[in-house]
C-alpha cells in the first residue's frame, strides 16, 4: 500500500520529536505551559522534552506514546492513556486557567482511553497518514477499555470533520481560554465512540 506506515511504541530516544508533536497538536499551548514551569535558563521546549523523557508519573511520559514511521523515518506520533475513574481531584489554583477546559473535558472522559494528541510532521501532511494512525485503535482495545475519546478544537474543522466521519460523536464542550499569543478561540470539543 502506497501510504503504509509502521506504528511502534515510542522509546526514550523519541522524546524530542514527541515534544514537538505534542506542541503541534496543542497549537502552541504545551510550549506556553512548559514555559511557566521551566527553571531559570531552561527553555520551555527543554522542560517539555524532559517531562516526556523522565516523568513517569505524567500522562505525557514517552511510554504512553506511539510513533509513526515510513521507511524508518519519523513522520508523527500519537499519545493516549486510560483516564482514571474516579477522576483525581485537581487543584485548579495551581494550574494555569488556559488548561482548565481541557482538564474538565478530560474528567468527562473518565474510564475511556483518551487519544490526547495526534500529530504528523508538516512535510508529511496531506497524505492520509493521520487516517492510518487513527485506525490503530487496537492500542485502546488492548487496554480492555470499550470506549475511546479525544478532544478537538472546533476551529480545527478538518480534524473535527475527519473524526465525525470516523464515527466519533460530540459528548461535551467547553469554551477555550486563549493563552497569551494564541490566535485560537471557540470551543474544545470532547468526542467519543465505542470500540467494537
Amino acid at each position: 500500500m502506497k501510504n503504509e506506515i509502521n506504528i511502534r511504541k515510542a522509546s526514550i530516544e523519541d522524546s524530542t520529536n514527541l515534544a514537538l508533536c505534542l506542541d503541534m497538536a496543542a497549537r502552541g499551548l504545551s510550549a506556553w505551559g512548559w514555559g511557566q514551569f521551566a527553571q531559570k535558563g531552561q527553555s520551555p521546549f527543554e522542560f517539555g522534552r524532559e517531562r516526556i523523557r523522565t516523568d513517569d508519573s505524567s500522562n505525557l511520559y514517552f511510554e504512553n506514546w506511539f510513533v509513526a514511521e515510513k521507511n524508518n523515518k519519523f513522520i508523527g506520533a500519537f499519545l493516549g492513556f486510560v483516564v482514571e475513574d474516579p477522576y483525581p481531584v485537581k487543584d485548579f489554583d495551581a494550574i494555569p486557567k488556559y488548561f482548565h477546559p481541557i482538564i474538565e473535558l478530560e474528567k468527562c472522559a473518565s474510564g475511556c482511553w483518551l487519544l490526547q494528541a495526534i500529530s504528523i510532521l508538516p512535510e508529511f501532511r496531506g497524505k492520509d497518514y493521520a487516517k492510518h494512525l487513527l485506525k490503530k485503535e487496537e492500542v485502546a482495545k488492548n487496554t480492555g477499555i470499550d470506549k475511546i475519546a479525544l478532544q478537538v478544537e472546533n476551529e480545527n474543522t478538518v480534524a473535527f470533520n475527519f473524526y465525525e466521519k470516523s464515527n466519533y460523536r460530540e459528548v461535551d464542550r467547553r469554551p477555550s481560554i486563549p493563552f497569551p499569543g494564541s490566535q485560537d478561540s471557540g470551543d474544545y470539543i470532547l468526542m467519543s465512540k465505542c470500540l467494537d
